[in-house]
Formats: structure tokens, sequence, C-alpha cells
């Protein structure tokens, strides 16, 4: 059994910068897509994994139960650096 709170730091938290490509050691340790955090910003993050190439800091339309993003109108924002095809990462939602 896989142990999800690895990359949880019980003093920080989930490292809502990080990206996590599938060859990291942590890409299937992570909590399951769609699994969804507020931050101290007040802001929602919900972790997603891009369905294609996105650049850092747009927009995105989130679609579930696939919990997949791609670059377009959406509610939701990357902030964690451009993201390939299949990497997973926490994208943030534009309303608080």
């Amino acid at each position: 059994m896989s142990n999800p709170s690895k990359s949880i730091s019980p003093t920080l938290g989930v490292n809502l910068g990080a990206i996590y490509p599938p060859s990291d050691p942590l890409y299937n340790e992570l909590p399951s897509l769609g699994t969804v955090v507020r931050a101290k910003n007040g802001r929602m993050y919900v972790l997603a994994q891009a369905s294609a190439g996105i650049a850092d800091n747009t927009t995105v339309i989130l679609t579930e139960p696939a919990m997949t993003v791609a670059g377009g109108a959406g509610a939701w924002t990357t902030r964690s650096g451009a993201l390939s095809t299949g990497d997973r990462a926490w994208v943030e939602s534009n309303a608080i």
C-alpha cells in the first residue's frame, strides 16, 4: 500500500508550487487527482493532470471527473510553472 503522505510536510503542508512529471518518484504517491486544499491566501487549489502543454500563469479549463487541465477560458490558473502533457500540479481557483 502506498503512503500518500510522503509528499506532505508536517510543517508546511502540500507544496503548491511543485510540478510532478511522470518520471518523479512521488508521482504515484501523490494524493488523488481532484484533491482540494485551501491555501493561506484564501484560494482553493486542486491537484490536476495536464492533458496538453500549458504555459505558466495560464487560465485553464478543469475537466471532471478526469481532473485534467488544458489551456482555455476556465476558472483555474496554473501557478507552479509551465506544464508538459502528463505532469501533475496544483492549479489555483480564480475565485476566493
